[in-house]
């Protein structure tokens, strides 16, 4: 009937104009949202280089005048809060000794991790300094890169480079550990031998890690171990070979003993900390467990 007919136009013309209106706001929604994350970061050169002339120690670091840090770009912590989602729990990578790590995203897209120094984790802005320093100088595949830094207020916090299989001991301790095919561990443990090597003799700076343990071996989407986390690490000059110090640093089970009981550290306390690694890797256990039937640690063992 012509009532019916009347009734279905008008439905069709409802349907159809609710349809347009709703493809045309999310056309705009998704244009605005693609438009704000091609919008570059500004980075602030002006406080960059203020944040560095107060630290006039890098002289002997960088080789270069007191203020003049890294080439590497500072963000704002406005940019960081959003590229975390405001540190989102569920971007939340983990946690480490000086603070926890987010997955974020900069407006260009990259995808970056986000290390959030916890204000109780006792690095200090020296020490803080002295990673960007180090890191920002040192160029090595088995090595993890530093894209950026962020210093305001109490903030202090790192972007690094983003490693989708996040750190080593998820592998060689959880249960996925049968994941890990003996060629693959071989490859691993090349891996960071060369990035040690690298750290001893190659670099231009003679560095001691002094932190080398498995939550400390990032790997990427191909399983490559890269080290990390440089904020504890020593420079050598000269023909200089040992050093000593009353504040030891460092994870207990991993540390030479001659560093753990008298402060003393040199090339030979990260070969150390690699040998023990190098049987966690191996056994899959840690070098610290309780076990009923033995009473010795893989250490000791």
């Amino acid at each position: 009937t012509s009532k019916n007919k009347l009734t279905l136009v008008i439905v069709l013309v409802v349907v159809l104009g609710a349809i347009f209106i709703i493809s045309t706001a999310a056309y705009i929604f998704w244009r605005c949202r693609s438009k704000s994350r091609k919008e570059p970061v500004v980075v602030d050169e002006t406080k960059s280089r203020e944040f560095w002339t107060e630290f006039s120690a890098n002289e002997d670091v960088e080789g270069n005048p007191a203020g003049n840090g890294p080439e590497l770009p500072m963000y704002s912590l406005q940019d960081i809060v959003a590229a975390t989602n405001n540190f989102s729990s569920e971007d939340k990578l983990g946690e480490g000794g000086f603070g926890p790590v987010f997955k974020g995203k900069l407006p260009c897209g990259k995808e970056v991790a986000v290390k959030r120094l916890s204000r109780k984790s006792g690095q200090g802005l020296e020490e803080f300094k002295n990673e960007i320093i180090l890191i920002a100088k040192l160029q090595h595949r088995n090595l993890v890169r530093l894209l950026g830094y962020c210093v305001e207020g109490e903030e202090k916090i790192l972007l690094y480079e983003y490693l989708p299989n996040k750190s080593l001991d998820a592998f060689i301790f959880a249960n996925t550990k049968e994941q890990l095919k003996w060629r693959k561990r071989l490859n691993i443990i090349e891996g960071i031998a060369r990035g040690l090597l690298y750290l001893h003799r190659d670099s231009r700076l003679r560095i001691i890690h002094r932190d080398l343990k498995a939550s400390n071996i990032l790997l990427d989407e191909e399983m490559n171990p890269k080290i990390s986390d440089f904020g504890m690490a020593k420079i050598f000059g000269g023909n200089e070979n040992q050093g000593n110090t009353n504040r030891v640093v460092g994870t207990y089970g991993y540390m030479a003993p001659e560093y753990a009981m008298e402060g003393l550290f040199s090339v030979k306390s990260d070969v150390y900390s690699f040998g023990v690694l190098l049987l966690e890797i191996v056994s899959g256990k840690k070098n610290q467990f309780r076990h009923p039937d033995y009473a010795m640690n893989l250490i000791g063992y």
